[in-house]
């Protein structure tokens, strides 16, 4: 083998040397890019089965929706209006149930409340998106005179009437708060009262917009 075949034969090796190292280095970015390309494949197939599993639960959440729907209309229905638990109105509204059960009312003011319950007890109530509550409470406590009959009588009409009203609590004190057992056996009391209720504010999100 002379020089010059020797040279050519060097070349040649040094040309498929090269060929070489680009098929490794293509191949190689192949490889990596296969690898991303499968890694977002199987991202995608995670969220398409996550989006599959919510698209199987539209149809109860749906149901839920109109549930809770029909929950808050029942009680909207015997809600007070927003101007029947004002100050003056509600006080009206508490005077003229002690008149029909022949109390006298000697004070009334509002209590100051957090609306963190429903007028349904034990049943949670749909809060609106922006973490406004849909019911707004409202709580007054009074302070009347009379007859522990009379007080039972008033009870029963603040349970029974037309606009969700709730006794919270109540107290009874003798008229002269003294040692005197005879004051003690008065039939007229001091009665202390706290009523609360309910108004609503906000329409939750109605069921068809959700199909």
């Amino acid at each position: 083998m002379n020089m010059d075949e020797k040279k050519q034969l060097i070349v040649l090796a040094a040309i498929c040397g090269v060929f070489f190292c680009i098929e490794m280095v293509v191949g190689w970015n192949l490889s990596s890019k296969n690898s991303e390309t499968r890694s977002t494949l199987e991202q995608l197939e995670a969220r398409e089965a996550s989006a599959l599993l919510k698209k199987d639960r539209i149809p109860d959440l749906v149901s839920e929706l109109q549930e809770l729907e029909g929950i808050v209309e029942e009680y909207t229905e015997i809600l007070p209006r927003e101007d029947e638990v004002l100050r003056d109105a509600f006080v009206d509204t508490i005077t003229q149930l002690c008149k029909e059960s022949g109390l006298v009312v000697t004070g009334a003011e509002p209590v100051a409340v957090e609306s963190v319950a429903s007028p349904q007890r034990g049943r949670p109530v749909p809060a609106s998106g922006n973490g406004n509550r849909p019911f707004q409470r409202h709580k007054y406590r009074f302070e009347m005179l009379g007859e522990f009959s009379q007080f039972h009588r008033f009870v029963n009409l603040v349970e029974n009437h037309t606009r969700f009203l709730r006794v919270d609590s109540f107290d009874l004190f003798p008229i002269d708060r003294s040692d005197d057992l005879s004051a003690a056996s008065q039939p007229k009391k001091n009665f202390t009262i706290e009523i609360s209720t309910y108004v609503y504010k906000e329409k939750s999100v109605n069921a068809k917009e959700m199909q």
